[in-house]
């Protein structure tokens, strides 16, 4: 009887434990969502058991900064989603295209991504498109930085620049500025990428912020494309006595008691 408990038991126990770390990596694919052109917030539920949307990007300008119309026809009001930046993909995927007209360098946008998960995320990883430089400007990514979980720590990402752009500073100091002209299609396109990758730290969202170099007083027209977000959900249990846990307690406790009356039994 207690070897038929203690088998139960351990496969309760190691079935909890394969449930807690097992978890897929999930992408907003900007080939699966919808975004109105224009609109500077939306939500999706990427997560199938999220009960509600658990991913938000939100766009904000800086210093008065605004977002303005695609400079590719029909000219859409940006952000807005095409496939018109390939990346050095060898097909192009669509993407958040972001374009602005600052008209000074201390202007600026902010994007945010927030994951709703209990535990927040890790593996967090996405490209940035065409940062590099060109025809009046310099496009300069900086304050990029994820917040973990409790809130109270600020995480700094590693960032893999191109050939068309460069990395400056370290840590939460670091900056991209690009350094050239880059296409956007064709096999040359992946000159002005930038990934961001978290790795394992865990975080509950991350923000950077896209402007232009102070070389330009009055910055030309500049764009950039956000491409798949991929993350993995953190399953971890937060501190408190879920369910599964209280059953594995109460296991551990029965065999203690069937171990008890065993050994009186034998006194």
């Amino acid at each position: 009887m207690p070897r038929l408990i203690l088998q139960r038991c351990f496969c309760l126990f190691a079935a909890l434990i394969f449930f807690q770390i097992k978890a897929d990596a999930l992408v907003l694919d900007w080939d699966s969502v919808a975004w109105a052109n224009g609109s500077l917030n939306n939500s999706y539920q990427i997560d199938p058991m999220a009960s509600g949307p658990d991913v938000n990007v939100d766009v904000a300008g800086n210093n008065g900064a605004t977002l303005t119309q695609y400079s590719v026809a029909p000219n859409p009001q940006t952000p807005t989603i095409n496939n018109d930046f390939q990346g050095g993909l060898l097909f192009a995927q669509n993407t958040l295209v972001l374009a602005v007209d600052l008209t000074n360098p201390t202007q600026s946008i902010t994007i945010t991504i927030s994951f709703a998960n209990p535990g927040g995320v890790s593996g967090v990883s996405f490209k940035l498109f065409d940062i590099d430089a060109g025809g009046g400007s310099q496009d300069e990514l900086t304050a990029l930085r994820g917040l973990s979980i409790d809130g109270s720590t600020l995480i700094a990402p590693t960032l893999t620049t191109s050939a068309n752009n460069t990395l400056i500073g370290s840590g939460l100091s670091q900056s991209v500025v690009g350094t050239a002209a880059s296409p956007s299609t064709g096999l040359q396109s992946g000159r002005g990428n930038v990934t961001i990758d978290f790795g394992a730290n865990v975080i509950q969202s991350l923000t950077f912020t896209f402007g232009c170099t102070g070389f330009f007083l009055d910055p030309a027209y500049q764009h950039f494309a956000l491409h798949d977000v991929s993350f993995t959900p953190n399953l971890t249990p937060v501190p408190e006595m879920n369910p599964a846990m209280i059953s594995i307690l109460s296991c551990l406790s029965g065999i203690g008691l069937v171990i008890r009356q065993r050994l009186r039994k034998r006194l």
